[in-house]
């Protein structure tokens, strides 16, 4: 592999910058109360709005594909990909008048040099499809388009403490709503993310009610309409348009961790722009479908010793087809076992975990997690990822063996702050279908490093190896990013 091309040079200054909101494996967990900054409360309207905070989100990214594709397939002359692009993001919140707030967000992404890369934009059509459309542009995938567009714009309501209205500070009550555009993640992205490592995040035209008047007790509730997804308005699956979709995420703290339950509630409309009468539907067991998804979901951290805390997670869900989806679907479980430690050595914090992820499948279809950030679980080179986005769980099902090391501070003396990541997956059926049992295995490795609170760093590889059993085939990815963020 060709790790930097002469197009992309102006990464050669190294390792710059990513986001420390990125976890390194997976994605940290989100409250699933009161997300995105509220401002003081002011006492006339056009204060509110002249008072208000800017942000700014700058992402400079390269990234490389090379498919191991043998001579024989009808996808030979189309191993590899590579694009360097810039996302950019400028945000206004402002501050509260009688409790309301607003907040708009703009963001566009410009690829940077020679487009060499399936973009899922307008180089997808139907027909030929996918796979066509791909033989057609005579590259690998990678979804980062050109596009400008509206990231979020929504009013909100936060009720205040006692004597809030004319104090000053934050006043942060118990209940608070938001009303448009918005992002919505709960839990670690599992379920619900904004897809916040593609340079398009996801985000949601909903209304969210959230409530923690309870004590230890959080309450969280969603009706949305429109999801807008990663590809830009000139991608055929650039939305998935709503009908009656719920989402509910109820949490309570424990003196050693954290429960949550929830339910996902999603009923696709028709997306006229592809074949597929809704969602993507893009073959047998990764069709998305309307589904029904509950769920239980624990997270525990218990010091055991001065050097060492134990980390626990252990989630089931149950999906079940509903609504219009094909009566010879049935419904499929979701289990995740995680057990790690944190160790403490000459300082330093270390992270060790070994964990095993199950996503039925039944031979006609999977369960599905469409509204995701996929790409921060089951592996890096996102092979149980959709071409048009979303998960792609086989019919068999996926189980996923995975051991992570995570290293903080490595060489600290002399580089300061960063985090090396070190992931293996292990990829096999959960039933047998057609033969494939082995799906393969992959290693990844990441390096991430603060400059200071607004400039980060990353550089990221990801080595995928097919089993054999006519799964997929070998792939390698590697990126290098930079990041500027004002917040």
């Amino acid at each position: 592999m060709s790790i930097i091309k002469p197009a992309s040079g102006l990464f050669a200054v190294s390792i710059l910058i990513f986001s420390q909101g990125i976890g390194a494996v997976g994605l940290p967990a989100v409250s699933n109360v009161h997300q995105a900054k509220v401002l003081p409360e002011t006492g006339e309207l056009s204060s509110a709005i002249t008072t208000g905070k800017p942000d700014v989100w700058l992402r400079l990214r390269y990234e490389e594909v090379e498919d191991d594709i043998p001579a024989g397939s009808p996808l030979a002359g189309t191993e590899d990909a590579d694009l360097s692009s810039l996302r950019a993001a400028l945000g206004y919140t402002s501050a509260r008048f009688h409790g309301f707030w607003a907040r708009l967000e703009l963001e566009l992404n410009r690829r940077l040099g020679s487009d060499s890369a399936l973009n899922v934009d307008d180089d997808l059509t139907f027909p030929p499809g996918p796979a066509g459309s791909r033989i057609a542009e005579g590259h690998a995938l990678i979804p980062d388009n050109n596009f400008e567009e509206i990231n979020e714009a929504f009013i909100g309501w936060r009720s205040a403490t006692g004597g809030c209205p004319n104090a000053p500070g934050a006043c942060n009550g118990h209940t608070s709503f938001k009303l448009g555009r918005q992002s919505i993640i709960y839990d670690n992205h599992r379920w619900v993310g904004n897809i916040v490592w593609r340079q398009n995040f996801q985000s949601f035209d909903a209304f969210r009610f959230d409530n923690s008047s309870i004590n230890n007790l959080t309450f969280s509730y969603a009706y949305v309409d429109r999801v807008n997804r990663l590809f830009g308005d000139d991608s055929p699956f650039r939305e998935y348009e709503m009908n009656n979709s719920h989402l509910i995420n109820v949490a309570y703290k424990l003196p050693f961790g954290k429960l949550s339950g929830y339910g996902y509630l999603l009923d696709y409309d028709d997306n006229s722009r592809t074949p597929f009468p809704e969602g993507v539907g893009v073959g047998p067991g990764i069709t998305n479908f309307d589904s029904d998804t509950w769920g239980l979901r624990f997270t525990g951290k218990h010091r055991l010793h001065d050097n060492l805390t134990l980390l626990t997670e252990l989630e089931w869900a149950n999906q079940d087809p509903s609504g219009d989806a094909a009566s010879n679907l049935d419904d499929n479980d979701y289990t995740n076992i995680e057990i790690g430690g944190v160790f403490d050595v000459a300082g330093k914090p270390v992270v060790l975990k070994v964990g095993q992820e199950v996503l039925e499948g039944n031979g006609v279809n999977a369960l599905q997690t469409p509204l995701a950030t996929v790409h921060a679980f089951n592996g890096w080179t996102d092979k149980f990822v959709g071409a048009p986005g979303g998960s792609a769980t086989p019919a068999g099902g996926l189980v996923d063996t995975s051991v992570t090391l995570v290293l903080k501070g490595l060489m600290s003396s002399v580089i300061g702050p960063s985090k090396l990541v070190v992931q293996y997956h292990k990829f096999e059926a959960d039933n047998v279908i057609g033969g494939v049992d082995d799906y393969g295995d992959e290693w990844g490795v990441l390096f991430a490093k603060p400059f200071d609170k607004k400039w980060l760093g990353l550089i990221k590889f990801a080595s995928f190896e097919d089993g054999g059993d006519g799964f997929s085939f070998d792939t390698d990815k590697i990126w290098l990013m930079g990041q500027y963020r004002m917040k």
